[in-house]
């Protein structure tokens, strides 16, 4: 005779599923450069957020905030749909046909910001996904840095993929070029409350089973 399972533990794996599923479909990435072993001191970071082509794409935006290690009153250098501020964060869209955030930074320690992805569907069947990079010059703004082993330079990416649907949710993936950036998705905050609902019925249960 099979023992029959606990109702809390049948809630608690639930939770913990549905907490992660949503996580997957997170569209906020936290970005971290390490800058250390560039061996300069100063130059810029090159973020860009660009479409196969103009119109080729439903239109996208990235907005980058939380900036680390960067300095207020560095100079900025945009083209394209580029708007914003370190302070209240910028916005790049991908509507032209280059779009690029170019910031003066200090190198010798990690630089920081979370990118967050948003957009409209797509319904033709015919999905356009666009691209946010992020790559390391010198101050010659010609010099690549960070080792990267992409054939465009860039320390790492993210993919925007967009939904098929009205109402739905882009999808997004990433990749590393180099072992100077690191690139993790950011929970949702009702992410974490399932997680944390899920945390507190698996201990109930665990209490009452110790119990019984």
């Amino acid at each position: 005779m099979h023992k029959a399972i606990p109702l809390a533990r049948v809630v608690a794996a639930l939770a913990l599923a549905l907490a992660g599923a949503h996580a997957a479909a997170d569209t906020t990435y936290n970005v971290s450069i390490g800058t250390g072993g560039f061996g300069v001191s100063s130059g810029w970071l090159d973020l860009q957020f660009n479409g196969p082509g103009v119109g080729l794409a439903p239109a996208a935006t990235v907005t980058l905030t939380d900036f680390v290690g960067f300095d207020a009153g560095a100079e900025v250098i945009t083209a394209g749909q580029v708007g914003g501020s370190l302070a209240t964060g910028y916005t790049i869209g991908n509507g032209d046909a280059w779009n690029d955030l170019f910031h003066a930074v200090s190198y010798g320690s990690v630089l920081s910001f979370k990118v967050t992805f948003a957009g409209d569907a797509d319904l033709s069947g015919d999905i356009g996904q666009s691209i946010f990079s992020v790559s390391a010059y010198a101050a010659d703004q010609t010099t690549l840095l960070g080792g990267s082993s992409a054939v465009d330079g860039s320390l790492g990416t993210v993919t925007w993929t967009p939904a098929t649907v009205l109402g739905g949710t882009g999808s997004t993936s990433f990749a590393l070029n180099s072992d100077a950036i690191a690139i993790s998705a950011v929970p949702e905050p009702s992410a974490w409350l399932m997680m944390g609902i899920g945390a507190m019925l698996a201990a109930g249960a665990a209490r009452r089973s110790r119990r019984a």
